[in-house]
């Protein structure tokens, strides 16, 4: 178990880790080629990671994330098994097929047991959602404004807000070949993770860090 130190002080007195803290740790559970593929997903120093509140919570999420069951889910796909709610219109030409900077991890969820999505992220300039199924799989939404995007990480059935309103746009499997398999597994167990240890509620990246 990895502990860590420092961190803001509680109402009790007690110490949590801060976020840079906890994604140390969790940087600490994978190797070299896990830490570059998860930092082209969420950003450098596993921007897109939320932070734990409490040792409890830090604990919990290491723990989930050693074990098997986090996986037990994941099947990276081409995405087929999301095509059926609506005709697959495919990425337009010219569009960019990589995914986006994944800032929403965990997704909310009703069914933290066997939610639609683990992770989310929207592209601005290229007006992409690109979320993780519950399987593994990164698929992209396009055509979406930031209205949009704030809408749906403002709904808590993510499945939901796809099945009325996004699964009418240009979409499609993202390109994720320049991220390895290791790394795309390994983010992953952090998502699935603080996904099941926070049952469901949206998550909360970490606040930047003071230079």
């Amino acid at each position: 178990m990895v502990r860590p130190s420092g961190g803001a002080t509680g109402s009790k007195g007690s110490v949590a880790p801060s976020a840079g803290e906890l994604n140390i740790a969790i940087g600490n559970q994978f190797g070299p080629r896990q830490l570059s593929g998860i930092a082209k997903i969420t950003g450098p120093d596993f921007g897109g990671v939320p932070s734990a509140a409490s040792y409890g919570e830090f604990d919990e999420i290491i723990s989930l994330i050693n074990d098997k069951q986090t996986l037990s889910q994941y099947n990276p796909s081409d995405g087929m098994e999301y095509n059926n709610l609506a005709e697959m219109e495919g990425a337009q030409s010219g569009e960019d097929e990589t995914p986006a900077e994944l800032t929403l991890v965990p997704t909310s969820t009703i069914n933290p047991e066997r939610p639609r999505t683990v992770a989310a992220g929207f592209d601005k300039i290229e007006n992409k959602i690109t979320v993780v199924f519950r399987d593994g799989t990164f698929y992209n939404y396009y055509e979406v404004s930031p209205s949009e995007w704030q809408a749906f990480k403002a709904r808590v059935s993510k499945g939901r807000y796809i099945y009325s309103y996004l699964d009418s746009k240009p979409r499609g499997p993202a390109d994720v070949a320049g991220i390895s398999a290791v790394a795309r597994k390994a983010f992953y167990r952090i998502a699935r993770s603080t996904q099941v240890q926070s049952k469901g509620r949206p998550g909360k990246p970490p606040k930047p860090q003071k230079p």
